[in-house]
């Protein structure tokens, strides 16, 4: 995994190195790269940010610029979240690798005393003559230095008294012994340390492995002595157990020694500080490697599919923004017609109408005034008329860049007036007007139904959090 995150930092050094001799960043550097390959730019992007940026009065900067500014956000923080995810991933792996409890390949070095047991996980690797090579996974337990005991005489006899029902691991009883024996060497609630001997090491060892294959379908009774230390204590305690053999398959039996070896190394250097781990078993060679469970592969994964997902939220991002504009352009078209039609029946042409409120919009913007989208279209009207644009052409422009329905109505009716005269123009206003308010009180009430349905869920929840509330205090004082 960590040639895969050295390629990653290595790929981030070389676009480093690449957008350095441009002079410019590394997202810039991305941006222009794909451009050239035709992988930016695409329509629908392009017209979502001419609907958000109108271009008025050369206020605004040019569209490129604003393309070129919203798809460099994009890649920068889609590299930012892939350059930290691998970097966190790094030092998780690191980190894992600082851990490791197994030295030189075959060693494991025990705890002091007092500081508790190790629990390592093994993977060996053998090595057949087929030149083919098996795994087997291992867990194994290396037990700290030990303290001197002290003699407790009165839990010695009520230890004697459990132990043979905590050794029979998954066997029925003792009188019938197929499987593992669970001879601990510490019993919970006891500070004793638990020896165990067998007047028969060939059928079974001290940690309650039991070697049965050799045994006829008689069976055979062996007697198992565990002495109990504390100290300068010490006390014995034999009882009888009738083995049977068990039925194993040959990958079984290869586990079962190596696992068996295991133990009886770890046992027999107990005093030493390390612990050698065998290096055969049968002939076969067996090649150790501890086997790790860390999770910086996945870490990396997810935080770059999180960073794929947030690249192309930004899409969804914008598209809700173009979704509000609509939503406050459709709320502003009431008030819009309500004050052309005032300003028309005062006597002022359409024109002059335009100017008047462009011109009260800019001056509110320049005192702090939140934007309009509909009086930013307005202002790149009036400057369209300044620059010699004829007015029909202006007021078709001003409706097909609004790219609303009502709009484009309004802005036929505009062309219409030029065409015929201003003789029913007043009267056209003033039933838009009335028309758009009505359309107002409607979406209104779409969108308090809309924001009724969303409470919804809320609600339920109240609902239920009141009803616990209520219940339970009621459900006990009936049990009392």
């Amino acid at each position: 995994m960590m040639i895969l995150y050295g390629m990653v930092f290595g790929l981030f050094l070389c676009l480093f190195c690449l957008a350095g001799r441009r002079g410019m960043g590394i997202s810039a550097y991305l941006y222009e790269w794909g451009r050239r390959k035709g992988m930016f730019g695409r329509e629908g992007i392009r017209d979502n940010i001419r609907l958000l940026q109108p271009d008025s009065g050369g206020r605004a900067e040019r569209e490129g610029a604003y393309l070129r500014r919203f798809y460099i956000g994009k890649i920068k923080l889609l590299l930012q979240m892939v350059f930290v995810g691998n970097l966190f991933a790094a030092c998780l792996y690191i980190s894992s690798e600082a851990e490791s409890v197994l030295e030189d390949g075959r060693y494991i070095s025990r705890n002091a005393y007092g500081m508790g047991n190790i629990e390592t996980k093994l993977q060996v690797r053998t090595e057949e003559e087929n030149g083919m090579a098996e795994y087997q996974d291992f867990t194994f337990v290396v037990e700290e230095q030990q303290y001197e005991d002290i003699l407790v005489k009165q839990m010695a006899d009520s230890l004697i008294q459990d132990l043979p029902d905590m050794v029979l691991g998954s066997n029925s009883s003792l009188e019938e012994i197929r499987e593992d024996l669970n001879l601990m060497r510490e019993a919970e609630g006891y500070p004793f340390s638990i020896e165990w001997e067998s007047d028969d090491y060939s059928c079974i060892y001290p940690d309650g492995s039991v070697m049965n294959e050799q045994l006829g379908q008689e069976g055979k009774v062996i007697c198992l002595t565990a002495s109990l230390t504390y100290g300068t204590f010490r006390e014995e305690y034999i009882f009888p157990i009738h083995i049977f053999p068990p039925v194993y398959s040959q990958e079984e039996k290869f586990r079962k020694k190596v696992y068996e070896l295991l133990t009886l190394q770890e046992e027999q250097n107990r005093c030493e500080a390390q612990v050698e781990l065998p290096e055969n078993v049968d002939g076969r060679k067996l090649i150790w490697n501890e086997k790790k469970e860390e999770e910086s592969g996945t870490l990396f994964f997810l935080i770059s599919i999180g960073a794929v997902m947030v690249y192309f939220l930004r899409d969804r991002e914008l598209r809700d923004r173009v979704e509000a504009r609509n939503r406050q352009m459709l709320l502003d078209y009431p008030q819009l017609v309500s004050r052309i039609a005032l300003y028309t029946g005062a006597g002022m042409t359409v024109r002059n109408v335009f100017r008047k409120i462009a011109s009260d919009y800019q001056k509110e913007r320049q005192a702090g005034g939140e934007m309009h989208y509909v009086y930013e279209e307005m202002l790149l009207t009036c400057h369209e008329l300044d620059s010699g644009i004829s007015e029909s052409a202006a007021y078709e422009h001003f409706g097909k860049r609004c790219r609303m329905m009502q709009y484009m109505k309004f802005s036929n009716l505009l062309v219409q007036n030029l065409k015929k005269g201003s003789n029913g123009i007043l009267d056209a206003l003033r039933q838009e007007a009335k028309n758009a308010f009505e359309d107002r009180r409607n979406m209104a009430r779409k969108l308090g139904e809309e924001a009724g349905t969303k409470l919804l869920m809320p609600m339920m929840l109240m609902l239920g959090i009141v009803m616990v509330l209520i219940i339970i205090p009621a459900y006990f004082s009936f049990s009392v």
